[in-house]
């Protein structure tokens, strides 16, 4: 067969195969004569294309022009691939070569859609944008979530190899410069939360949650088609017709250590429902932290009402229990940084007094007891423009550790409450008002608290200590 300018290798890089079907999705394309290739064997070929796309070309595919990557992909891992990749480059007027970098399972994905052409009795498919088995098309390039950037590629590593003439250079390549795509911020509200092509999520629990948000906030009805560690394919409205066109797909980046949606087709004409327990968990940890009696019924209203979704109360009441999990768990990771509060403090604050008590237990571990701050700054501020006239008072904490607030403030010039110091104990009594007003004294510098007038509630634990820790004070 006669060689001409027009026979040439198309040679794709910077992209991602993407399964279902099988298509290299957002990559670089540049165009090579045949006459180059044909003057190398395996160990240049490698090496030109590494040179090429400047990076590393671990694993490389090629297929002819015309046919489906499902259908017509070929390995090129050793001579012998090497050898019957040049064969057919002298059969076929025009081949495409795919390098991955991400060391994708691409047969398998292939026997996969294989069977599941079986099973749906789906027509053939031959292009990569041809109808999907939902009666859409793959929407990747065209997509307008998608910035395209272009450059000419004019490479002298290919003309080193092969001189010839302007005319027969390297075509030109389309997207040398790759879009930066968005990481998924976790921290915004839960209703505005939007997949997008390209955004990058930590982990796949983080991408369902998301998608979740997403699903409830616009009442789609999502199910996972696919759904493992490496890869998630989700779909709209299971088993109805007309079929939804919704179709998102994610798999993992083993480069970058993120889950990234790789394609979507992101309309919708089919409303539905979907929520899990675990999403109603997220969404009612602070209810459950103010209020750890939260009935499931009251949990179901309050779904309906906020999101308007009708839930059961199995889903409820597992949904309280990973809400109770999720704000035990914090709580112990909360008074496990006791310590390292109490030392900046310390460091940023010279002088201030922090005090942390434990108690300890037979299985000879330790629990939380009493903590108590006051804040050197705050104390002399006090002592040089406040009246010695304090007000002592305590109330209860909200939550899960049912613990009291015990606190003590003066006032300024202005009449404004001026705060001198707080603790945290597990119950107001004698021992606890004892403790917490030996501290003060000892802040203060009062001794004994003479000219210092105490205002409180009259609580009994408080009177007693009062009486027996600062017997001359006036107490009202």
């Amino acid at each position: 067969m006669a060689e001409d300018a027009d026979t040439i290798v198309d040679v794709h890089y910077q992209g991602l195969f993407t399964p279902t079907p099988l298509i290299y999705f957002d990559g670089v394309k540049a165009s090579v004569p045949q006459k180059v290739v044909k003057k190398m064997n395996f160990g240049d070929f490698i090496p030109f294309l590494e040179k090429l796309t400047n990076g590393r070309c671990r694993d490389v595919y090629y297929c002819p022009h015309e046919v489906r990557l499902s259908e017509g992909l070929h390995a090129i891992q050793n001579d012998c691939n090497f050898n019957e990749f040049l064969e057919d480059m002298n059969e076929k007027k025009r081949l495409d070569v795919y390098v991955d970098h991400h060391h994708e399972p691409l047969f398998d994905w292939i026997q996969e859609e294989e069977a599941e052409l079986e099973d749906e009795d789906l027509v053939s498919i031959d292009d990569v944008d041809s109808i999907l088995e939902d009666g859409l098309k793959a929407q990747h390039v065209e997509d307008d979530e998608v910035i395209s950037l272009k450059r000419n590629f004019n490479d002298p590593f290919l003309n080193k190899l092969c001189p010839i003439q302007n005319d027969d250079l390297v075509e030109e390549d389309h997207n040398a410069i790759r879009p930066i795509y968005p990481r998924h911020d976790h921290t915004q509200e839960w209703n505005q939360m939007k997949p997008r092509l390209g955004m990058k999520y930590s982990t796949t629990a983080e991408l369902k949650y998301s998608l979740s948000c997403y699903a409830v906030a616009n009442g789609y009805d999502l199910w996972y088609e696919k759904n493992n560690k490496t890869r998630l394919l989700v779909r709209c409205c299971k088993g109805k017709h007309p079929t939804c066109p919704f179709r998102l797909y994610a798999s993992w980046m083993k480069e970058e250590h993120t889950f990234q949606i790789n394609t979507s087709v992101l309309r919708h004409f089919k409303l539905g429902s979907i929520v899990t327990y675990k999403w109603i968990g997220k969404q009612f940890v602070n209810d459950v932290l103010e209020s750890p009696k939260l009935s499931l019924r009251k949990i179901k209203a309050l779904v309906s009402k906020r999101y308007s979704i009708n839930v059961s109360v199995g889903q409820c009441r597992n949904a309280k229990k990973l809400a109770l999990s999720e704000v035990e768990g914090s709580l112990k990771e909360h008074y496990a940084k006791l310590w390292d509060y109490a030392a900046e403090i310390r460091r940023a604050n010279p002088g201030s007094h922090v005090e942390v008590l434990l108690e300890p237990q037979p299985d000879n571990t330790v629990v939380f007891d009493r903590f108590y701050v006051s804040f050197k700054g705050v104390v002399d501020g006090w002592l040089d423009g406040c009246r010695k006239l304090i007000g002592v008072d305590g109330c209860f904490l909200k939550g899960v550790c049912r613990v009291e607030l015990l606190s003590v403030v003066g006032r300024d010039a202005n009449n404004n409450i001026y705060p001198l110091a707080w603790a945290v104990v597990n119950f107001e009594n004698k021992r606890t008002w004892k403790w917490f007003l030996d501290n003060l004294m000892e802040d203060i510098g009062g001794g004994n608290s003479h000219g210092i007038t105490i205002l409180s509630d009259g609580h009994k634990g408080l009177f007693e200590a009062v009486k027996e820790r600062l017997p001359d004070v006036e107490h009202g």
